[in-house]
């Protein structure tokens, strides 16, 4: 009679233990969030897919999210860009700015013009005439390159640099 009580428990421990070990190897860490404010210049137009002959865009507010570790799960990205011309003394755009949602498939690359050893994160890389890239200036910093793989440069008040989000 005692023996029936230790296996239930034995049993229930062990069930709960590979219940808990199975959960932890499936759970997918929460993607990575980047974010910035960059200028709406000629060279970012065509970039993240704001029609080249656009006007009134001055300003574009960026929010990427990268997903996956490419090994037990894909690498997916959704990247949403607000735009326009800024609302003097706020943070909202004239009449609304306009909307730009991509999402697709990621990979990093090994190197660039400049830097052999740099990485790379490419968005839609199998879209070349697409495609967006951003080297890896650190964990929590990414800067948008131009289609020739050179980074965008900026001005004392500008940047095209993309920032972590903590999460």
């Amino acid at each position: 009679m005692k023996k029936r009580p230790q296996i239930f428990f034995i049993s229930l421990f062990s069930l709960v233990f590979i219940s808990g070990y199975t959960r932890a190897q499936t759970t997918e860490a929460p993607p990575i969030v980047f974010v910035a404010s960059t200028p709406c210049s000629i060279g970012t137009r065509p970039v993240p897919g704001i029609p080249p002959g656009q006007t009134g865009c001055d300003l574009i507010k960026w929010n990427l999210k990268l997903s996956g570790d490419g090994k037990s799960s894909p690498r997916t990205y959704v990247l949403d860009c607000d735009y326009g011309i800024p609302k003097q003394g706020t943070r909202e755009f004239i009449n609304g700015g306009k909307h730009l949602h991509r999402e697709g498939k990621w990979t990093i690359v090994k190197g660039m013009h400049a830097d052999p050893s740099a990485v790379v994160y490419r968005l839609d890389p199998d879209k070349p005439l697409e495609s967006i890239s951003f080297v890896r200036l650190n964990e929590n910093m990414i800067h948008l390159l131009d289609s020739d793989e050179h980074l965008m440069n900026g001005t004392g008040a500008w940047s095209y640099t993309l920032s972590k989000v903590k999460q």
